[in-house]
C-alpha cells in the first residue's frame, strides 16, 4: 500500500515537471506563419512562400489587430472558425490582400465588434462570408473595392443585426452582386440600403423579424433579377425598383397579403407565391403592359386555376407556379 502510493506521488510529480497541456495544445493549433496569444492578439505576419490558404480554428485569441495579416501576398483564402474567445476585429485587419478570394468567418459567437474598414482594398474578392457571430450592427463592407463579377456577400444567422443601413455596399463591388442575407435579425431594410450595386440575386429569406423594406430600398441600385422574402414579417414591397425581377419567391410570406401594381412587374418570369390571390393576379396580363411571352401568362392563369380549386378543396395551402412550390 504503502509503495502504491509512492508510485502515484511520483506520476504526480512528473504531471507537474511537464510544460502545461494548454499551452502544448494552443502550439499544436496555431498554424505557420501565426503567434496566438492567449486572450490577446492574432498576428500572422509575411510573406510566406507558398502559403495560399490560411484556416484558423480553435484557438484561444481575443482579437484579430489591425495588419493582421500584412505581407501574406499569396493567400487566395482565410477561414476563421470556432474560435469562442474572439471579441473584436479591428480595422484594416484584412487590407490590400491584393491576391485574397476568400474571406470566411464563422460560428464565432463572441464576435461582437467588426470595426469599420476591417476590409480594405481586396481588388479579388469573389465571396466574403460572416455567418453565426454575434455582431450588433451591420458589417461595413464599402471600402471592399472589389473588382470581381459575380461577387457572393453572405450575412447569416447573425441575430444581433437589426438593420440594413443606407449605402450598405457602395464601394463593395463594381460588378455584379449576391446578396445572400438570411435568418439574421433583420427588422428593418433602409432607404438607399442597395444602392450602387448591380443585384443579380438577393436573398432575404427566413429573416423571421423582418417587417419593413423602405420603398426606397432599391434607390441607386440595378436589379435584383431574384428576389427572395420567403419567411419574413414583411407587409409590403417597395413600388420602386422591382422592373428587373425575373423570379420572385416569397413562401410562407403570410403578413404580405398584398403585392404591388402588376405593371410594376414588368420583367417577371416566375414567382413562388404563398397566396393563390397572388397568382391569380398575374394572370391574364397585357402583352404591351407586360414583357411576358403568351406561354408564361397562360401558365399563370392556369396554375391560378389550380391552386384555386385545390384551394377549395382543402388539399393545398399555397399556389405552384412553374413547377416551384
Amino acid at each position: 500500500m504503502k509503495q502504491r502510493f509512492s508510485a502515484l506521488q511520483l506520476l504526480k510529480l512528473l504531471l507537474l515537471l511537464q510544460p502545461p497541456l494548454p499551452r502544448a495544445l494552443r502550439e499544436a493549433l496555431c498554424p505557420e506563419p501565426c503567434n496566438c496569444v492567449p486572450d490577446g492578439a492574432l498576428r500572422c505576419p509575411g510573406p510566406t512562400a507558398g502559403l495560399t490558404r490560411l484556416s484558423l480554428a480553435y484557438l484561444p485569441v481575443k482579437v484579430i489587430p489591425s495588419q493582421a495579416f500584412r505581407g501574406l501576398n499569396e493567400v487566395i483564402k482565410i477561414e476563421i472558425s470556432q474560435i469562442d474567445s474572439l471579441e473584436r476585429i479591428e480595422a484594416n485587419a484584412f487590407d490590400n490582400l491584393l491576391n485574397l478570394s476568400e474571406i470566411l468567418i464563422q460560428n464565432t459567437k463572441n464576435l461582437r465588434y467588426i470595426e469599420p474598414g476591417a476590409f480594405i482594398n481586396l481588388p479579388r474578392l469573389k465571396y466574403l462570408s460572416i455567418c453565426n457571430t454575434g455582431i450588433r450592427k451591420f458589417p461595413d463592407v464599402t471600402k471592399v473595392f472589389s473588382s470581381e463579377s459575380n461577387f457572393i456577400l453572405e450575412i447569416c444567422d447573425n441575430l444581433h443585426i437589426t438593420t440594413i443601413p443606407g449605402n450598405a455596399f457602395q464601394g463593395m463591388n463594381n460588378e455584379s452582386v449576391t446578396l445572400k442575407l438570411y435568418g439574421n435579425g433583420f427588422e428593418e431594410v433602409q432607404s438607399h440600403a442597395f444602392n450602387g450595386t448591380t443585384l443579380t440575386a438577393l436573398e432575404l429569406k427566413e429573416n423571421v423579424h423582418l417587417e419593413k423594406m423602405h420603398n426606397g430600398a432599391f434607390r441607386g441600385a440595378t436589379g435584383p433579377k431574384t428576389l427572395d422574402i420567403s419567411s419574413t414579417k414583411l407587409q409590403a414591397l417597395p413600388s420602386y425598383g422591382l422592373e428587373s425581377i425575373q423570379r420572385l419567391i416569397a413562401t410562407s410570406s403570410y403578413s404580405l397579403k398584398k403585392l404591388p401594381s402588376r405593371e410594376t412587374f414588368v420583367n417577371l418570369l416566375e414567382a413562388t407565391l404563398t397566396y393563390p390571390s397572388h397568382c391569380c393576379a398575374f394572370r391574364n396580363l397585357p402583352t404591351k403592359e407586360q414583357n411576358f411571352s403568351h406561354s408564361i401568362s397562360e401558365n399563370f392563369s392556369k396554375q391560378c386555376e389550380s391552386t384555386v380549386r385545390k384551394v377549395n378543396n382543402k388539399t393545398l395551402s399555397k399556389p405552384r407556379i412553374n413547377g416551384y412550390q
